[in-house]
């Protein structure tokens, strides 16, 4: 096969070990560091610059090489509004009303540097391009472009808070603390009523045996004589914690079959080990299923998987909004092919004791993370108060005394010192967004900055599930679509309505898969995307499109022009020819998508999603337009004019 010039690019910028850039704020005689995958940044009036610093005038300054393939001659540019100085191959980029002059870059690893200073309120944004005139247009620097210098730092602050210690250890910590500082764990008002109880003693006992990747701390000491006693009472006093709403029944077994299906189809295995898998996936962090028959009781499954956050808002678990039948099929399934398939217990256990097991729950200060319970009878020491870090929960397995056992390594325990305390405090909606992205097991199912999802070399792990059916139409292309410019490509509302699994009609009804719903962390993520990008929240315009614009573009997506209606519906009308490959409706794109990533995408679709089926409607050699006779062939004005027409027969929803 012959590879293009522009192949071979993206072959070079897709590969590097680790696409990260490292970077630096200072503010006020403060100093805090991190690793981002952009050199962009947008920070809002009153907003902190960086997790860890208060609001105010900041430097920051990004580090970093830039992987370079082959020989370019490229132009740099800057949007800011703060002062932005950029240093590559260790020489100062001087800027001409925000462009460079044209540099040589020859092939390989490029040192490069990019200080950015606030204006003096601290609010401020800025945005590095580049262009190639042989090769691509003005175009943000893809992520794959940078390799980090260093090693990335544990987020001591980001552990601090995901394990739930501030619910134990008190502290006011302000209104622009990390949000996470608010999740709590399961409600258990009712447990008794949905979890059996010999899977609540061994959950007690050793809940990272369980699952692997849990935050809960084991309470008790299951080696031990009196840890196994404790654990029993302990499940005992869960377990008589009912409610008092009629029973439903347990999942019907005779749909196992067709919750395989779903399973397969929905890409479950994505973040789920098999339920009749014989060890976790420790390498992937897969959460187990072989304990679902032993966990839950009657038809609890199917509610759990109707609606996951009713007990938990902060549940990684997301919600599919699963039709009836679905979430029967699949509790069917999960239930039999993991019946028999337990983690074994971990210890003997004595028959329990629920008066004793209250008496534990008020005495472990369970109460603190979970509501439902018995108060607690000997609250844990303000967080003000901790005068040694070094002890209790985070000191050595020796010298815990009676504290919980943290699922921590050695080195995550040293690492929360009270040096955490700024970041907790002064967060940022771009830092929570990362920690999501990572926490949500985003990159499951989405490839992120270069990296390919899990689940594309695990989905065939049940691919069996379907060995049953003598035909299936695999026409339809089944990728979805990649996390990474995520931010850049869709309007603030948008994101934060996918998020909250209000978008209808799905933008691509024809995957068997589903964006599922994350509304805990909707409002957050929806923004924290657009300032990855160093961009404000966005919203459609609802402006009246120009009529000659409209007109054109009219004529540039018929049959008459570049055919864009084969593939692509126009809200009721339907596609003319989409056999395998469907295109998002029209009908939704001014809803969706922000004008500067249309345009991005217009000129060469392949340079951002590069298994793409979207043709590409420029020369590679000059840019031009392939329609030279409309306006002018300038590829540029050709495409606003598409984009104005679909913005007139858009439909923007609340």
């Amino acid at each position: 096969m012959k590879f293009t010039s522009l192949a071979i690019f993206f072959l070079g910028l897709i590969s590097p070990a680790r696409a990260e850039l490292n970077v630096s704020f200072t503010s006020e005689g403060r100093t805090t560091s991190k690793q981002v995958a952009l050199p962009a940044l947008f920070v809002g009036e009153g907003e902190s610059p960086a997790a860890g610093l208060p609001s105010g005038p900041f430097v920051a300054t990004y580090s970093g090489s830039l992987t370079i393939p082959k020989r370019f001659r490229v132009y740099f540019s800057v949007e800011s509004e703060g002062q932005v100085e950029l240093k590559v191959n260790d020489e100062e980029v001087t800027f001409t009303e925000g462009k460079s002059d044209r540099l040589r870059l020859n092939p390989g690893e490029i040192p490069i540097q990019i200080t950015f200073t606030s204006p003096k309120s601290g609010a401020g944004y800025f945005r590095l391009y580049w262009e190639e005139r042989r090769e691509f247009p003005r175009e943000p620097i893809p992520a794959s472009a940078f390799t980090s210098l260093d090693k990335a730092p544990v987020d001591a602050a980001h552990l601090f808070a995901s394990h739930n210690c501030i619910q134990c250890h008190e502290a006011d910590l302000g209104a622009s603390a990390m949000p996470e500082l608010n999740y709590a764990g399961p409600n258990l008002t009712g447990i008794g009523s949905r979890a059996n109880e010999a899977w609540l003693t061994r959950w007690i006992a050793q809940p990272d045996k369980l699952k692997p990747t849990t935050t809960m701390p084991a309470m008790v000491d299951h080696t031990k004589p009196e840890g196994a006693q404790a654990a029993a009472d302990i499940g005992a006093y869960l377990a008589s914690l009912v409610t008092r709403e009629k029973a439903t029944n347990s999942p019907d077994l005779s749909l196992a079959q067709k919750g395989g299906e779903h399973f397969h189809k929905l890409g479950c295995i994505a973040c789920h080990s098999k339920p009749d898998a014989d060890e976790p996936d420790f390498k992937n962090g897969r959460v187990p299923l072989n304990n679902v028959a032993a966990k839950f009781k009657g038809g609890s499954l199917v509610g759990f998987l109707k609606n996951p956050q009713k007990h938990h808002q902060a549940i990684k678990m997301p919600n599919f909004r699963f039709s009836d039948e679905e979430a029967s099929s699949l509790a069917a399934y999960l239930t039999k092919t993991s019946t028999g398939e337990h983690t074994p217990d971990p210890s003997e256990f004595p028959p329990g004791d629920a008066v004793r097991g209250k008496n534990l729950v008020a005495t472990l200060n369970c109460a603190s993370c979970h509501e439902g319970l018995e108060a607690s009878k000997n609250p844990a020491p303000k967080l003000a108060d901790l005068k040694d870090w070094t002890k209790g929960c985070l000191g050595p397995e020796d010298q815990r005394g009676n504290s919980p056992r943290l699922i921590l390594t050695e080195e995550q325990k040293k690492a929360i010192t009270p040096a955490v305390l700024p970041a907790l405090k002064h967060d940022t909606v771009e830092a929570y967004t990362s920690r999501q992205i990572e926490a949500l097991n985003c990159t499951s199912c989405h490839a992120y900055n270069g990296k390919d999802s899990l689940l594309t070399k695990t989905h065939g792990e049940t691919k069996s599930l379907l060995d049953h059916i003598k035909e299936t139409d695999e026409r339809l292309i089944q990728s979805r679509p990649p996390l990474t410019h995520m931010g850049a490509m869709l309007h603030t509302e948008y994101i934060e309505k996918m998020l909250l699994g209000r978008s209808d009609p799905r933008p691509r009804p024809w995957l068997e898969m589903r964006m599922p719903a994350f509304p805990l962390h909707a409002k957050h993520m929806a923004h924290g995307l657009g300032q990855h990008h160093g961009l404000p929240a966005s919203s459609p315009s609802k402006e009246e499109p120009p009529a000659d614009q409209v007109k054109v573009g009219e004529q540039l997506v018929s049959m008459t022009g570049y055919a864009c209606v084969t593939c692509h519906a126009i809200n009721d009308k339907p596609a003319l020819a989409a056999f395998e490959v469907q295109g998002i409706n029209f009908g939704i794109t001014h809803e969706r998508l922000r004008p500067g990533y249309f345009h991005q995408w217009m000129f060469n679709p392949a340079r951002l999603v590069p298994d793409t089926k979207m043709p590409r409607y420029t020369n590679p050699d000059d840019g031009a337009a392939l329609r030279p006779d409309i306006l002018d062939g300038d590829s540029q004005k050709q495409f606003e004019a598409i984009r104005r027409y679909i913005q007139s027969v858009g439909k923007v929803t609340k």
